[in-house]
């Protein structure tokens, strides 16, 4: 299929990103006749490219602290794209696909989140994404992946409480030629293409430009609509300029957009405690929709992004400074069936417009001398507006006559008139981050390859939220009665759920770290030991808005049914003995069930701290054909979030769910063999990576419901997985350097993780799941490569997530069996 024929089968793409692509690609292609089409890199990784963090002294594999790194072989052979595509292949990290973009959850040693602030850090080319809305995005040129386990906030700040994760792309000086790959997968019939060229303009300055499009109709289908539930057209282009003037400057700018549209939250109804809101219409009972994707509007997620940065580094003999400037800006809306079935109970609508500015400078010695040294000073404003509508609809509206029924005095009937029942706010939530660190290493303190580092961070945070609900110009009528009176009140009632305020937060915190390592003799790598504490910033919930209004009207619903009906029964021709005991009656029924007033202090949620522990080893053995690393690791975490269904079942919120404890291991062994010194020959390549987390609660308080006081302390603290498993043997062999067939290659992989809790009271598990894969593959006359996947190749069925809600129990499957063919050229 010709390039533009692929292209163009992806309309939804925005029109101008299309005309970029066909009138780009060529353009760049020609320009790029004029220099060398060697596409093979100029220089190896571990010869000229030094690609690390500015704050960084040594190689990741001499520090002290649990990592792991994957060059750009394990990248492509392993089909890494996104961040989300290197879960379980590091140990203990866990990022999972579900829901939509929006989601992003990253796990790393039990911590983590699905909603509210990251608690796992993520940079691109040492710019930092300060949102986990962004974090799930694809990249065409990814050169390298390093994952950092454990509190690394010291030197990155608040967002990686639970680790971080750095991604390097290709940097264009080092590159030269046009790099195109197309793909076809069956089962979801997904079509894609990517480009990426590198150009040479002047000697002091090095460009790439790529993009790519993707598209597919997912492995799912939506039983009441017949259309795809998980489908998906994403598109995007990136831009990276390099211009080192001088040998002491180099400035790096990146500039990225992508756009995506998603049919999203595919979720299938496993189960149901009872009948409960199933409306009594013709194929909606419990039986006919349990097993299926039944939603009857479809959700869906749309997502504009734009992350761009500077970087400026001058390198003087002794002396290093960088300063890294960063603007992130998004926009999205996500619309979500939130009763999931084909009832048309209640909708959720958020939309998003997110803008973000930072800076960064640093400032360390490169000296080979004892003292290494990093200063630095960090700044973030941030300001996000939303809104999410959330609106109740036929059933939806049955749905709050059967709750008032159940919390009025039995003597008074309530029926709402409206056919619909919207609840709105705008929510305005800006942000703000500064900080001051610093670290230090000793080296050979006491005796030769003892090393001691110690670093401190001082970070501030504000966080205000301005939430308006506009709902003074929206009343919610009606009907109300007294049978038992032989009443027949038929005069018209309403009442709004209007309300504002402000609100903000100030925190303060240290974060120190302090590390111990030795340098084994004769090469054989390090062994170290460290504390540091972690921090996770605290914030409001945006989605539980709607809870609070709900609460509001209830209120005042129930104020006003009180002042009406004690008038009304005080007119009464009964005695006065009777209209006292009627309405005292009324009164103490009403009250008991009338909700607290409302503010928007109710949304927040308070700041997560930790101290984590750590004693590991950075191994190189058989002559360095075997790299092992290891790590026993104890975190104590505080005040933890936790992301659950808020008590009306009817959306999620963030809760500080008390304290945690997680220890565990973790465990990397890399082996490589070659045979053959010349060509032909053979390279294999063997990995085992596993980590184990083992987090429960030390105290948690969930309340009491229904009288029963639920106490979830020793109960294991949900959504992480205890273990991760990858294992994967790659083999290569080279037959040739000038005939057509020049090598063939083959990988087999096994990926897993489990069990994992999806709930606090720990009722629903997910055992343990693995997945096959294997890769088949052969390179063509120096300039292709062609290239078979399978992927789930036993067919695993698994969940990949779960939840329960109004009494239902749904789950969204992982990805079943299926392969894609890939085609590489490099010209």
């Amino acid at each position: 299929m010709p390039v533009h024929t692929l292209l163009c089968t992806f309309a939804p793409v925005k029109k101008n990103f299309l005309l970029f692509i066909l009138v780009g690609v060529p353009m760049l292609m020609l320009a790029a006749q004029d220099v060398p089409t060697d596409t093979a890199r100029i220089y190896t990784l571990d010869e000229a490219v030094v690609t690390g963090s500015p704050k960084d002294h040594v190689a990741l594999s001499q520090q002290a602290q649990s990592s792991s790194s994957f060059d750009g072989d394990d990248l492509v052979r392993k089909g890494i794209a996104a961040p989300k595509d290197i879960s379980a292949i590091a140990p203990n990290l866990y990022m999972p696909d579900y829901g939509s973009r929006l989601t992003s959850a990253v796990y790393v040693r039990g911590v983590g989140s699905r909603s509210g602030s990251p608690a796992v850090g993520l940079y691109v080319d040492n710019i930092p994404l300060s949102d986990k809305s962004m974090y799930d995005f694809e990249l065409g040129d990814i050169e390298r992946i390093d994952v950092l386990r454990g509190p690394a906030g010291t030197l990155y700040g608040r967002g990686s409480m639970g680790g971080l994760l750095r991604i390097f792309t290709a940097d264009p000086t080092y590159h030269t030629g046009t790099h195109l790959r197309l793909a076809a997968s069956t089962r979801e019939n997904g079509l894609g293409g990517m480009f990426q060229t590198y150009l040479h303009p002047a000697q002091t300055l090095a460009l790439s430009v790529g993009g790519f499009l993707r598209g597919d109709k997912g492995f799912r289908r939506n039983a009441t609509s017949g259309h795809g539930a998980d489908g998906s057209r994403l598109g995007g282009g990136r831009m990276r300029a390099v211009f080192r003037p001088n040998e002491a400057w180099r400035f790096d700018l990146t500039a990225s957009y992508q756009y995506s549209d998603e049919d999203s939250n595919p979720y299938v109804l496993l189960s149901a405690t009872d009948d409960a809101y199933f409306p009594e219409r013709a194929g909606m009972t419990r039986e006919d929709l349990t097993g299926k994707i039944s939603q009857n509007r479809q959700s869906s997620y749309r997502r504009s992004l734009l992350n761009s940065g500077l970087s400026a580094e001058w390198r003087g003999s002794s002396l290093s400074f960088t300063s890294i400037t960063s603007g992130q800006f998004f926009r999205d809306r996500l619309f979500m069936d939130q009763d999931y079935i084909a009832a048309d109970i209640f909708s959720l609508e958020q939309k998003q417009r997110y803008g973000s500015l930072s800076e960064e400078l640093t400032l360390r010695n490169h000296t080979d001398g004892r003292w290494q040294w990093t200063f630095g000073t960090f700044f973030q404003a941030d300001r996000k507006r939303t809104t999410c509508p959330v609106d109740f609809y036929e059933d939806g509206v049955d749905f709050f006559n059967q709750t008032f029924r159940r919390v009025m005095p039995p003597f008074i009937a309530l029926t709402f008139t409206d056919e619909r029942l919207p609840f709105f706010a705008r929510l305005t939530s800006p942000s703000t981050n500064a900080a001051l660190f610093h670290q230090s290493t000793l080296k050979n303190l006491f005796a030769s390859g003892l090393s001691l580092t110690a670093g401190l961070r001082l970070d501030y945070d504000r966080h205000s939220l301005r939430l308006a609900s506009p709902a003074t110009d929206y009343n919610y009528n009606f009907h109300l009665d007294m049978p038992d009176y032989g009443l027949l009140i038929d005069a018209p009632f309403s009442a709004d759920a209007a309300f504002s305020g402000r609100s903000h937060m100030d925190t303060w915190k240290l974060l120190p770290k302090v590390a111990l390592s030795y340098n084994l003799p004769d090469e054989l790598g390090m062994v170290y030991g460290s504390v540091s504490r972690g921090y996770r910033a605290g914030g409001y919930n945006m989605e539980n808005y709607s809870d609070l209004s709900q609460n509001l009207l209830r209120r005042n619903i129930m104020l006003q049914v009180a002042d009406f009906s004690e008038q009304t029964i005080m007119g009464l021709p009964i005695s006065e003995t009777s209209k006292q005991a009627a309405v005292g009656g009324m009164s103490a029924m009403i009250h008991a069930n009338m909700p607290q007033p409302v503010n928007v202090e109710q949304l927040a949620y308070e700041p997560e701290t930790s101290w984590s522990h750590e004693i590991g080893a950075h191994l190189d053995l058989l002559s360095h054909k075997l790299q092992a690393d290891a790590a026993l690791f104890m975190t104590r975490t505080h005040d933890l979030q936790v992301s659950r269904f808020s008590p009306s079942g009817m959306g999620r919120e963030v809760v500080n769910a008390g304290e945690s404890r997680t220890f565990g291991a973790e465990l990397s062994l890399r082996h490589q063999q070659a045979w053959g010194g010349s060509t032909p020959a053979t390279t294999l390549d063997l990995l085992l990576c596993y980590g184990f987390a083992h987090s429960t609660f030390t105290r948690y308080d969930a309340g009491t419901v229904g009288g029963v006081a639920n106490d979830y302390k020793g109960n294991y603290v949900p959504f992480a997985p205890r273990h991760t498993l990858a294992l994967s043997a790659d083999l290569r062999h080279e037959l040739s350097q000038t005939g057509f067939l020049r090598a063939f290659f083959g990988d087999l992989s096994l990926t897993g993780e489990g069990s994992i809790y999806w709930d606090e009271a720990n009722t629903m598990k997910r055992p343990f799941a693995a997945r096959l894969s294997a890769r088949l593959g052969a390179e063509l006359g120096g300039i292709a490569t062609l290239t078979l996947w399978g992927r789930n190749l036993t067919a695993n069925r698994y969940e990949s997530f779960s939840f329960l809600s109004m009494s239902r129990r749904y789950a969204q499957w992982g990805d079943p069996l299926h392969f894609a063919l890939e085609l590489d050229l490099r010209l």
